[in-house]
């Protein structure tokens, strides 16, 4: 770990290494303890939180207690998601098929049909044969 990855993870996670990623811990004790410039780099980050904690409001104990067994209640009578039925587990199967999308399939699936039905050119080498027989509004001009 260098220390700009280091500040980086102070950064993004904060000052307390429980809160860092389980593949970084290791690495940033084995920094801190070898380079004083990251204690140092630690050391601010942790008086930086310090000083913007002691502006804020803390929440009494028992508001936050009631507000846990309120969710946690809320959870239990919560009904359990139903098991798929046949038709969703058949779309979860069919749904690589359209990455795209539904409306992308059957937009392929029409012009496929189009370009099947419509009538062979009648001049050998004329890519535009086929939208010559397709009636096209005249100019009135």
């Amino acid at each position: 770990m260098t220390h700009g990855k280091l500040a980086r993870l102070l950064d993004t996670h904060g000052p307390r290494p429980e809160r860092w990623p389980p593949a970084d811990r290791q690495a940033a004790a084995t920094l801190l303890a070898a380079s004083a410039e990251a204690r140092a780099m630690l050391a601010e980050a942790r008086r930086l939180e310090d000083r913007l904690g002691a502006g804020l409001p803390q929440p009494a104990p028992a508001s936050v207690a009631r507000l846990k067994a309120a969710v946690a209640r809320e959870i239990a009578r919560s009904p359990l998601p139903a098991p798929p039925g046949r038709w969703s587990r058949l779309l979860a199967a069919l749904r690589p098929a359209a990455p795209a999308g539904w409306g992308a399939l059957a937009a392929m699936a029409c012009c496929a049909l189009w370009l099947g039905l419509a009538a062979s050119p009648s001049r050998v080498g004329d890519p535009l044969a086929p939208l010559q027989t397709l009636p096209i509004a005249e100019d009135s001009l």
